[in-house]
Protein backbone atom coordinates (compact mmCIF):
# COMPACT_ATOMS: atom_id res chain seq x y z
CA UNK A 1 0.00 0.00 0.00
CA UNK A 2 1.28 3.65 -1.23
CA UNK A 3 0.77 6.03 1.57
CA UNK A 4 -1.07 9.50 -0.15
CA UNK A 5 1.96 12.45 -0.31
CA UNK A 6 1.60 15.73 -0.80
CA UNK A 7 3.83 18.12 -2.02
CA UNK A 8 5.07 21.39 -0.28
CA UNK A 9 2.55 23.39 -2.56
CA UNK A 10 -0.25 21.18 -1.10
CA UNK A 11 1.03 21.03 2.52
CA UNK A 12 0.87 24.87 2.51
CA UNK A 13 -2.21 25.04 1.12
CA UNK A 14 -3.67 22.11 3.89
CA UNK A 15 -2.23 24.19 6.49
CA UNK A 16 -3.51 27.49 5.50
CA UNK A 17 -6.56 26.83 3.90
CA UNK A 18 -7.60 29.27 1.61
CA UNK A 19 -4.64 31.53 2.37
CA UNK A 20 -1.77 29.04 2.24
CA UNK A 21 1.10 29.50 4.39
CA UNK A 22 4.45 30.58 3.05
CA UNK A 23 7.13 27.59 2.61
CA UNK A 24 9.27 30.17 5.02
CA UNK A 25 6.35 28.68 7.70
CA UNK A 26 6.50 25.41 6.74
CA UNK A 27 9.77 24.89 7.22
CA UNK A 28 10.57 26.85 10.64
CA UNK A 29 7.84 24.80 11.35
CA UNK A 30 9.36 21.86 10.83
CA UNK A 31 12.55 23.02 12.54
CA UNK A 32 10.55 23.38 15.93
CA UNK A 33 8.30 19.88 15.75
CA UNK A 34 5.66 21.99 14.68
CA UNK A 35 4.91 20.07 11.20
CA UNK A 36 5.82 16.99 10.25
CA UNK A 37 9.18 16.16 8.59
CA UNK A 38 8.86 15.09 4.63
CA UNK A 39 10.23 12.09 3.24
CA UNK A 40 12.69 12.55 0.09
CA UNK A 41 11.35 10.57 -3.24
CA UNK A 42 13.18 11.25 -6.18
CA UNK A 43 15.25 13.97 -5.05
CA UNK A 44 11.93 15.77 -4.10
CA UNK A 45 10.05 16.37 -0.54
CA UNK A 46 7.07 15.34 0.12
CA UNK A 47 4.58 14.89 3.17
CA UNK A 48 2.17 11.67 3.71
CA UNK A 49 -1.45 13.15 4.36
CA UNK A 50 -2.12 11.44 7.42
CA UNK A 51 0.74 12.70 9.42
CA UNK A 52 -0.44 16.66 7.84
CA UNK A 53 -3.76 15.42 8.41
CA UNK A 54 -2.86 14.46 12.26
CA UNK A 55 -0.80 17.41 13.11
CA UNK A 56 -4.00 19.98 11.83
CA UNK A 57 -6.86 17.72 14.17
CA UNK A 58 -3.49 18.22 17.22
CA UNK A 59 -3.97 22.32 16.34
CA UNK A 60 -7.43 22.12 16.08
CA UNK A 61 -8.31 20.11 19.22
CA UNK A 62 -5.50 22.47 21.29
CA UNK A 63 -7.51 25.66 19.53
CA UNK A 64 -11.00 24.44 21.68
CA UNK A 65 -9.85 23.80 24.85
Amino acid sequence: MQPDLLDRVEVCRLFGGTKPINPSTLYRGIRVGLFPRPIHVGGSSRWIRSECEAVLRTLMDARVR
